[in-house]
């Protein structure tokens, strides 16, 4: 059996509503689904990728 894993992080819980949906329907298809949390991603970027040379 295939597994689906659904990874999700929701604030309010509108998210997580969403992502049992989607574990349902991946059910209902014949496959077995994992649902797990992640945390909160910072919006804060802590490091900048280098530049890109003229040169290419």
């Amino acid at each position: 059996m295939k597994e689906i894993l659904v990874l999700y992080y929701s604030h309010h819980g509108a998210t997580r509503e969403m992502a049992q949906l989607i574990a349902r329907g991946v059910e209902q298809a014949g496959a077995s689904a994992r649902l797990r949390t992640v945390p909160r991603v910072s919006a804060v970027c802590e490091s900048a990728e280098p530049s890109v040379p003229a040169a290419g």
